[in-house]
């Protein structure tokens, strides 16, 4: 009997995949059908979930203890490794990625920012890194809103970013597909569709009329949840997939938009409001406040749609709740008075 699971993508994507099927689903709609961990677009992904060859190949042993962090099927899967004593992590990416992702973590690593440094990977298609100290930012944040974290600790860390970066491949801040987010947040919250387009609009409009500053290094990705923290330093960065060139407002965005929907996410963050007005105030000494503002309610937007999670029910109140307060968190960032959500 099949002891597994499967995956089931409507994703049009042409070839042959080893150990994966064509079906035809309901309205003729083509259906690619996988067992996991025989994902067609991450070919290295077996071997990462293979306790004996992970521990072979990596630490020297008969088996390996792995714990899956996460999966996106058909796009990244991150796993925790452990043997004799030791950790590693692994994270698995699309063929023929995996060099410029390892090229990321070296060139930052070597200019002195705390990533996990890569080390050599038997996989071709998996980055393979040693952990850093720290505890997730999330974690301080719910204990007392990372009271003892400079928000301005935040920016140095941005500054410190090799100028080469901005020579690695470009990608769109978030808040660039506002419209995209906007029709996926009127799925999620139907009755709300036009409050959503409004609001999709208005974000487009200001930061076009905002001005963005130079094209600096940026992360691409920059929230509490790639940031690790200890003793109010920041120990280690996580998740550089879109490391490259950018603006430093749209990094600064993304961290309030995040850092505003958290208590949204779960009510035991009942230090955030607090701590995003703190944030807020820092990040307007260095960047355009109206840009800043915009781009943040752009990010919160593309948060909506997120709050539905899978395996929840589609009338569950809970989730409605929390989509419906995103969208709020994405319009006080708006507020002609210019007053953040926590104020």
């Amino acid at each position: 009997p099949f002891d597994g699971f499967l995956c089931v993508s409507t994703r049009n994507i042409e070839g042959d995949f080893r150990r994966s099927v064509r079906l035809e689903g309901p309205g003729s709609i083509p259906l690619l059908v996988w067992s996991h961990p025989n994902d067609p677009l991450l070919p290295d992904l077996p071997w990462a979930c293979d306790a004996p060859s992970v521990g072979r190949d990596l630490f020297g042993v008969p088996a390996a203890a792995l714990t899956t962090l996460g999966y996106r099927p058909m796009r990244r899967a991150v796993l925790r490794a452990e043997a004799a004593g030791e950790l590693r992590f692994l994270k698995v990416v699309q063929h023929g990625r995996a060099a410029l992702l390892r090229h990321r973590h070296e060139l930052l690593h070597n200019a002195g920012i705390p990533v996990p440094p890569p080390v050599d990977s038997p996989a071709h298609d998996v980055v393979v890194t040693l952990p850093v100290p720290g505890v997730p930012l999330a974690q301080r944040l719910m204990v007392n809103g990372a009271s003892e974290l400079d928000p301005r600790a935040l920016v140095g860390l941005l500054a410190q970013l090799p100028p080469t970066a901005r020579n690695l491949p470009e990608r769109p801040p978030w808040s660039a597909r506002v419209q995209d987010y906007a029709r996926a947040a009127a799925v999620v919250l139907p009755a709300e569709n036009e409050r959503i387009l409004v609001l999709a609009s208005r974000v487009e409009e200001m930061i076009r009329a905002a001005p963005s500053g130079p094209v600096v290094p940026t992360h691409g990705d920059f929230y509490e949840g790639n940031l690790l923290v200890r003793d109010g330093s920041i120990t280690g960065v996580l998740d550089l997939d879109s490391v490259g060139p950018g603006h430093l407002v749209d990094d600064l965005a993304c961290f309030l938009a995040h850092l505003a929907v958290l208590p949204c996410v779960d009510a035991r963050y009942t230090e955030v409001p607090a701590a995003l007005v703190r944030f807020q105030q820092a990040f307007e000494e260095v960047t355009n406040p109206f840009a800043l503002r915009a781009r943040a309610a752009g990010v919160a937007l593309t948060l909506i749609a997120g709050a539905r999670r899978p395996g929840q029910d589609a009338v569950s109140g809970t989730w409605r709740a929390d989509a419906l307060g995103r969208l709020r968190v994405a319009e006080d960032f708006l507020k002609p008075d210019g007053t953040s959500p926590a104020s």
